[in-house]
């Protein structure tokens, strides 16, 4: 695996700058390249994890590492919480995603806004896109995508799964109540551009109605969003 990557951005711009890096790795390859990359340690909770899972955490650290280094931090390592969620250094957040052989992180100056929230998603199966629809999909979601006549209906499913994913890491460190999906509901989607909005309270910093605005990118293969908290 390579030691460093350079930032990359196929979103459409935003009015604040942010510093994306993505690196594909082998997920056969497990933690076996830890050894090479200085701070960088295998969590305890991941020593007996499957090697694709343990790739996947060292991709997902030397993202966030570079990242942080191109955003102008100092420190490049992150640190885990008690619940697993990424600890970004002061004055900065972030986001860490991950899937089958592709990662990414995302860093910002925590003076250009309060949260980000980044999620990669394979296209699978329609059927299983079917399933998942009644379960993160409302009202408001079904509206927004059917608008959209540039997505079908198994890439508008993921996609809105996929922001929501986005929505609820940009969140987190906020959250003072249990939430779902159900908790936010697409307003916009189209262009590359999305907004979502909050049903209801959670948390003082956290309102009903509080919009937050997404950006997303499209392949035959692979979903990206990125939402932030301004």
């Amino acid at each position: 695996m390579e030691r460093s990557a350079k930032p990359a951005w196929p979103f459409p711009a935003l009015d604040i700058p942010l510093s994306l890096v993505e690196r594909s790795f082998d997920p056969a390859a497990g933690f076996k390249s830890a050894s090479a990359v200085p701070g960088i340690a295998l969590p305890e909770d991941l020593s007996a994890a499957v090697p694709s899972r343990q790739a996947a955490y060292l991709a997902g650290r030397l993202c966030a590492g570079d990242a942080l280094a191109h955003a102008g931090s100092a420190v490049r390592h992150v640190a885990r919480d008690r619940a697993g969620m990424p600890l970004w250094p002061a004055g900065y957040c972030g986001s860490i995603t991950h899937t089958g052989t592709l990662a990414g992180a995302v860093v910002v100056s925590g003076k250009s806004c309060r949260g980000v929230g980044l999620d990669f998603e394979d296209v699978g199966n329609p059927d299983v896109a079917a399933e998942i629809a009644e379960l993160i999909l409302t009202d408001r979601d079904r509206r927004t995508i059917a608008d959209n006549p540039a997505l079908d209906a198994a890439t508008a499913t993921l996609l809105v799964f996929s922001l929501k994913e986005s929505l609820y890491k940009a969140i987190s460190p906020f959250l003072e109540a249990d939430t779902g999906f159900e908790d936010a509901e697409i307003v916009r989607a189209e262009g590359g551009r999305a907004g979502l909005r909050l049903r209801r309270a959670l948390g003082p910093a956290l309102p009903e109605g509080l919009e937050l605005p997404g950006v997303y990118t499209l392949s035959d293969d692979l979903v990206r969003t990125l939402v932030l908290l301004d």
